[in-house]
């Protein structure tokens, strides 16, 4: 491999960390390394919601919630279900990133990849009685589909998202501080509402997730014609030149650009792929707010509602709490109503940070810096990079077959 291939590369590997797949020119290589992050997180989540199902599937689960010492374990156990998975992909990304820039790898990989199906099937059929043959194609479904979506760049994309979503939690103590104390002096009054309670905290969980949609709908589509306006103004002619300083050394430290250098316009998938990492950053932005503000109302209501409150405003004793097939420490009407006031301070949140120009510089302006970085970034791979690939493409074509 010569400097510029290996240059291109890291640059390539760069734009892939950063979610902008489309920007490389070329096709994924190294595949089943690639999935590797992806096969830890599916493999170490199933196990774990294996162990959670099988401790509240017991039928007294109910009275042993009552015994302070399981109830602080079980919460812990919902906890590292969430977080455990997160850090083992985390690791096996770490591990990938070399094997993928070296063109290595492919043994291991091939090996994690083929525990997981094999353990998944095993599993499967010795706990929940499949078929040996319809569970092994299950999981092998699985890895193609995630071989294909990696080949698009999805791979890419996702990846970035779940370093986001653990760079966004840096942001805790902002949000803590600038974010939530207007939006729970607002909400506070409402949360001690017979209403809220008799509304939200009855209704079915499928109608919720509904509700939730539909708050998370209409905060998207604000975001986006936003979004549309502010990429317009990032891609006008020469608007990138003043970041190049900002581009890390390697690879881009060893390459020059001309003055005179003309980023090409965007494509319609890399506008697409842009316009998706805005949104992401900031949906994500406002799921960790979403989240605060849940387990603000949730210490809230546990500390400050009693039992007989609850039963009084929704006219029942409160009903065990259950989240995604897995039950929780907690009434399901509290549940409920804490969904329904993250979600509604969430829209109101994403609201502010794009209009309010002190939410805007904190949680909205490194956004645009980055994506000011990566069209940079851009402009210099294209004029180093792109003429070389056009180039061999060319010659390629001219070569005639030997005989």
């Amino acid at each position: 491999m010569t400097m510029s291939e290996l240059d291109g590369r890291k640059a390539e590997q760069w734009f892939r960390r950063r979610g902008l797949p489309a920007v490389v020119r070329g096709l994924e290589d190294n595949l089943t390394a690639r999935i590797v992050p992806a096969v830890v997180w599916l493999g170490l989540t199933e196990v774990l919601y294996e162990v959670l199902t099988a401790v509240d599937g017991d039928a007294e689960f109910p009275t042993k919630l009552e015994n302070a010492l399981f109830r602080v374990l079980y919460t812990v156990t919902l906890i590292g279900t969430i977080v455990f998975p997160l850090v083992g992909s985390w690791l096996a990304a770490a591990w990938a990133r070399d094997r993928v820039l070296d063109d290595r790898g492919f043994v291991p990989a091939v090996v994690i990849v083929a525990g997981y199906v094999v353990m998944g099937t095993v599993v499967d059929t010795v706990l929940h009685g499949n078929e040996i043959w319809s569970a092994a194609l299950e999981y092998l479904a699985w890895v193609v589909s995630l071989l294909g979506l990696t080949a698009v760049g999805v791979g890419s994309i996702f990846g970035w998202a779940l370093r986001a979503a653990v760079r966004q939690l840096r942001s805790v103590g902002t949000m803590t501080s600038r974010a939530m104390p207007l939006m729970l002096l607002v909400t506070t009054f409402g949360f001690y509402t017979a209403e809220i309670w008799q509304s939200a905290g009855q209704i079915p969980r499928d109608q919720m997730w509904l509700v939730l949609v539909f708050f998370a709908v209409l905060g998207a589509l604000f975001l986006r014609s936003v979004f549309v306006a502010e990429l317009r103004g990032l891609t006008t002619e020469g608007g990138w030149r003043h970041r190049v300083g900002a581009l890390p050394d390697d690879p881009f430290a060893t390459l020059t650009t001309p003055a005179d250098v003309t980023a090409p316009p965007l494509t319609r998938l890399e506008r697409a792929n842009m316009l998706l990492i805005l949104l992401l950053t900031q949906l994500l932005q406002a799921l960790v707010f979403a989240t605060l503000v849940f387990f603000a109302y949730v210490v809230l209501g546990s500390l400050t509602v009693p039992h007989d409150a609850v039963k009084s405003w929704v006219s029942h004793d409160p009903t065990p709490g259950e989240m995604l097939g897995v039950q929780i420490p907690l009434s399901n009407e509290l549940v409920q109503v804490c969904l329904f006031i993250a979600a509604f301070s969430t829209l109101y949140f994403l609201a502010t940070i794009v209009t309010d120009a002190a939410q805007r510089k904190t949680f909205f302006d490194p956004v645009l810096d980055h994506l000011e970085v990566s069209l940079a970034g851009r402009a210099v791979y294209l004029a180093h990079f792109e003429p070389r690939s056009a180039a061999r493409r060319s010659g390629e074509g001219d070569r005639q077959p030997q005989p």
